[in-house]
């Protein structure tokens, strides 16, 4: 079987069926390496500290309030195949070594690529409380 001609949510039920199958249940099998990644960056990203600040800030999202750790780890989770996907179609033309974000409720998510632009290659999550930037036009 390619992997390749497979869609995004084929990919998704083929893992999950994989990973019934696997004999250790707290061992997940990862047939696309984007998913692991992303579940590390869930599991290792500092969602209670993020939740902390914006219940201390107040700081809403639309029609949620302060959001839960669970909600923070849904929009990440989004944000990152989000990313994922632009960077391998609508944004293939960029050069390979710019990152995609995607962003919202204070997440930006960045994808990189590898070189062919065929495979990602690198993927981060930023919490951003302020952010400024200047340039200098020639």
């Amino acid at each position: 079987m390619n992997i390749q001609n497979l869609t995004q949510q084929e990919v998704e039920q083929l893992q999950m069926l994989l990973n019934k199958m696997n004999p250790k249940p707290t061992e997940k099998v990862y047939f696309d390496p984007v998913n692991k990644m992303i579940d590390d960056i869930i599991d290792n990203f500092d969602f209670k500290r993020v939740h902390s600040v914006m219940e201390h800030l107040n700081w809403k999202w639309i029609d949620k309030g302060v959001p839960s750790i669970d909600d923070l780890k849904d929009t990440a989770r989004h944000l990152l195949k989000g990313a994922t996907f632009a960077r391998l179609h609508e944004y293939k033309h960029e050069h390979w070594e710019q990152g995609i974000h995607h962003g919202s409720g204070g997440f930006e998510a960045t994808a990189f690529c590898n070189e062919s632009k065929s495979k990602i290659d690198a993927l981060h999550l930023k919490f951003v409380l302020a952010d400024w930037d200047e340039e200098i036009e020639d």
